[in-house]
């Protein structure tokens, strides 16, 4: 599905999107969530559509984050657990933190993938935070027009 390009400019007014990668999930959502809006819709009703698509993907990379990390810790106490059997059936003893760190160093994969989710976890709480940042701004210059309108019609400010 190709984006219009009007939806591409709002994306990069709105956060910063430079280019929309079609091949992306997310920006798929974003996208469809801008269209969905509508092209009258207001800048507080399209971050509203954004904020839900990043709300839905931290959902996902929540359990993500928590998959990956579960794997790496299940993976690392397993392969302790082997050294010590495999030290133990050979009469031989081995200290718990080299076999932590055997562990550790098997599980250079588990590790990766388990850092790479907290970062995207991460990323969706702070794309969230600024676009709640971004409404609360948005409610603010609204309420100052509002107030300059109101003092512009009781003739303040040297216009009546």
């Amino acid at each position: 599905m190709t984006v219009h390009p009007g939806v591409a400019t709002i994306l990069r007014d709105l956060i910063g999107l430079d280019g929309i990668d079609e091949e992306n999930p997310l920006h798929q959502q974003l996208a469809d969530a801008i269209t969905n809006a509508g092209p009258g819709a207001s800048f507080g009703a399209r971050v509203v559509a954004l904020r839900y698509v990043f709300n839905w993907q931290l959902n996902d990379a929540g359990r993500v984050f928590a998959k990956a990390k579960a794997d790496y810790e299940h993976k690392v106490a397993r392969r302790v657990m082997e050294e010590t059997v495999k030290a133990a059936a050979e009469n031989r003893k081995i200290a718990l933190g080299l076999a932590e760190k055997i562990a550790e160093h098997d599980a250079y994969d588990e590790k990766l993938a388990y850092l790479l989710a907290e970062q995207r976890e991460r990323s969706m709480r702070n794309f969230l935070g600024t676009l709640g940042a971004a409404l609360d701004l948005h409610r603010t210059d609204r309420s100052d027009q509002r107030a300059a309108d109101k003092a512009s019609a009781q003739g303040y400010g040297g216009a009546a």
